[in-house]
């Protein structure tokens, strides 16, 4: 699944990744010694990041085909018309079309 971390819980994540290290080394190697608050709480940053992505996929995908259908309406008043019309409609397409190409490389980034 998508994962989008604030910078605040990237540190916290990394701050609890060296406390378990630090914690597994100090105890028994057949025994785990990690202190169960320190997995919850990473677990915890995982989930809310998780349900972040998956908020942050679902609203660029709704973009990206709001921009879309924007980019066809455009190009459909773009051939109906002519002149000054057209090359507004044109320009308007290429801005939708631009606007479509940042969100599917936007989107990428979760896949």
């Amino acid at each position: 699944m998508p994962s989008s971390y604030t910078g605040a819980e990237k540190r916290r994540l990394a701050w609890l990744t060296l406390k378990a290290a630090k914690q597994s080394m100090a105890g028994d190697p057949n025994v785990d010694t990690i202190d169960p608050r320190v997995k919850a709480e990473a677990e915890r940053i995982e989930q809310r990041a998780e349900d972040r992505g998956t908020r942050e996929v679902s609203a660029l995908e709704r973009r990206l085909s709001e921009a879309r259908n924007a980019a066809a309406s455009a190009k459909a008043t773009m051939r109906t018309s002519s002149g000054k019309d057209r090359a507004a409609a044109r320009t308007q397409m290429n801005d939708h079309e631009a606007a479509a190409r940042r969100i599917e490389r936007e989107l990428r980034r979760y896949q």
